[in-house]
């Protein structure tokens, strides 16, 4: 029993050690074998990408896929700038065809209600028009003239005061006044804004000295040669200020038209559609006045 003993003591201290070793070099080898296996599999990921990359990149279905993209992209673009030429030479030629263009004009605003009236039916048509507001009425209604310059229409000069006995007491009085104006509308539209437009209170007719103090100051002054007379009283009938338009055009290939957008003449607003459809009827088209300042006064 005792040699049996010592013999299984024996065959224990044998095998122990091999299993250990068996155990050991097990798990280097797996080890060994995992790590090949990764770096192996790393390296073939690595190349398939690869490989999809560049079928990615030139595979001649996705190459031509993205030639017809940049050709639909350039085919728009080249569409689009191709209608703006058109429609920009259609408006050229009914200028050159006929040589018939209105100007229109509106005096002694910015006003509460009348102008943002007048704005409305301007766009309705999709015109531009020009206007002379009096400084005082543009401190007033700061938002009205801000409104009237960020829809795209001229703003001109029509004095701060519009008080005819000191701005004609002597031209530096006119002057002063109209650098006056100028700077509020600095102030309310833009630092950069400079109007090189202006419009005498009631008209530049037998105001010589004035004249070239103006011009010698800067400034490019319009007067009107047709109207649609709604200075002439109060509350005129929408059909008597259409009737004065219509008597004043004259077949003139080109018409400064005055009119006002102050409160005081609402029958303006009420007549301003029919005016419109007057003038294009007779084959006019609309410009700002700005649009023909003389190169020497272009910046």
């Amino acid at each position: 029993m005792r040699t049996d003993g010592r013999v299984k003591r024996n065959r224990i201290k044998i095998i122990f050690p091999i299993i250990i070793v068996f155990v050991f070099t097990s798990i280097i080898f797996g080890i060994l074998i995992t790590d090949n296996y990764l770096e192996k599999n790393t390296v073939e990921a690595v190349k398939v990408q690869e490989s999809l990359d560049l079928m990615y990149k030139e595979n001649p279905v996705n190459l031509a896929l993205v030639k017809e993209i940049e050709s639909y992209k350039k085919e728009k673009a080249d569409y689009f700038l191709s209608q703006q030429r058109k429609d920009l030479n259609d408006s050229v030629d009914i200028v050159e065809q006929n040589g018939k263009v209105a100007y229109l004009t509106f005096d002694d605003g910015p006003s509460l209600v009348v102008t943002p009236q007048i704005l409305d039916i301007l766009d309705e048509y999709d015109i531009k028009a020009t206007f002379f507001p009096i400084g005082y009425m543009a401190e007033r209604h700061p938002g009205i003239l801000k409104m009237t310059y960020d829809k795209g229409h001229s703003i001109g000069n029509h004095t701060y005061s519009h008080n005819y006995g000191y701005i004609y007491k002597n031209p530096k009085n006119l002057v002063n006044d109209l650098e006056k104006a100028g700077e509020l509308f600095k102030e309310i539209l833009t630092t950069d804004f400079n109007p090189k437009l202006m419009r005498f209170p009631g008209g530049s007719f037998g105001k010589k000295h004035y004249i070239e103090a103006v011009t010698q100051a800067g400034y490019l002054y319009f007067d009107w040669d047709a109207l649609n007379g709604d200075a002439e009283g109060i509350n005129i009938s929408k059909e008597r200020l259409v009737s004065r338009l219509k008597q004043t055009v004259k077949n003139q290939d080109k018409l400064i038209v005055l009119m006002h957008d102050t409160d005081y003449k609402p029958t303006t607003v009420e007549a301003l559609a029919d005016i419109i459809e007057y003038l294009k009827s007779e084959g006019y088209v609309f410009r700002t006045l700005d649009q023909y300042i003389e190169p020497s006064l272009e910046e």
